[in-house]
């Protein structure tokens, strides 16, 4: 793992390709990412060759003992070589050595669910959101 070389707006940017949204990466989204770091959480990227950025993921600093594994996005061309799976066990390993014993995650899709698994993830619960207009 490694920095994106150049812009600070580099993951932010590979996100947005990743999934799809048609959003510019702003400064703001960059600083979001440097304070989850500053409070103890992590975010790894996947740099390429020509110091661009594949793609990465963020953890939470962990909160009574459980971090959340966020945004982890491969940009499609680099899709299928193992980028997602090297970001979710990088922020796994090091949010337990920071003292959590779980982390948890939502995934969106089957193609993101087989990756998490593979890794050792698996379904304990489900989620339900409730908007209270």
């Amino acid at each position: 793992m490694a920095r994106c070389a150049g812009r600070r707006t580099a993951f932010p940017a590979a996100l947005c390709e990743a999934f799809g949204e048609q959003s510019a990466a702003s400064p703001q989204g960059a600083a979001r990412l440097r304070r989850t770091q500053e409070r103890g959480g992590a975010v790894r990227l996947v740099r390429t060759r020509d110091g661009g950025c594949a793609g990465g993921g963020s953890c939470s600093p962990p909160a009574v003992g459980t971090s959340e594994l966020t945004g982890v996005g491969t940009r499609p061309a680099h899709r299928g070589r193992g980028v997602a799976a090297a970001v979710v066990a990088s922020l796994t390993r090091a949010m337990f050595a920071a003292g959590a014993g779980s982390v948890w995650l939502e995934y969106s899709g089957d193609g993101s669910r087989r990756v998490y698994e593979r890794l050792g993830y698996r379904p304990t619960g489900e989620r339900l959101y409730l908007s209270m207009r």
